[in-house]
């Protein structure tokens, strides 16, 4: 019977070990997830820090603060496809590829023309 009981109470033990590993995965999942939840929550307040920062006190120990804009100006939305922002970017690249084309050809008629001058004295 002492064999019995051994056995019993082996099985017991493995049992209560098995359920108590068990329980700590349990444990540690929900804290993970509890982290993450709480991770979530704290960026979106920050985040919402960051886009809208009137009304909100610089923190002296937060290094994102630091980089946050003066004015809530810095967010603003609009309705453009990429597309059409790619466009309007290529069409300010042509304007200046022209204007520096004209100051060029400006820069060098002006010397052409210091150079004539100083020739024709």
């Amino acid at each position: 019977m002492s064999k019995l009981r051994k056995t019993l109470d082996r099985i017991k033990e493995e049992a209560y070990q098995a359920g108590f590993n068990d329980g700590r995965k349990a444990g540690i999942t929900l804290g993970i997830e509890m982290g993450i939840q709480h991770a979530g929550e704290v960026m979106s307040a920050e985040l919402h820090r960051f886009k809208f920062p009137e009304g909100h006190k610089t923190r002296w120990n937060y290094k994102v603060d630091s980089l946050r804009p003066d004015d809530n100006s810095t967010f603003e939305y609009t309705y453009e496809t990429y597309e059409e922002r790619m466009k309007k970017k290529s069409a300010e690249m042509r304007e200046m590829r022209e204007y520096d084309a004209r100051r060029r050809r400006r820069s060098e008629q002006y010397k052409a023309n210091k150079k004539r001058f100083i020739a024709g004295k």
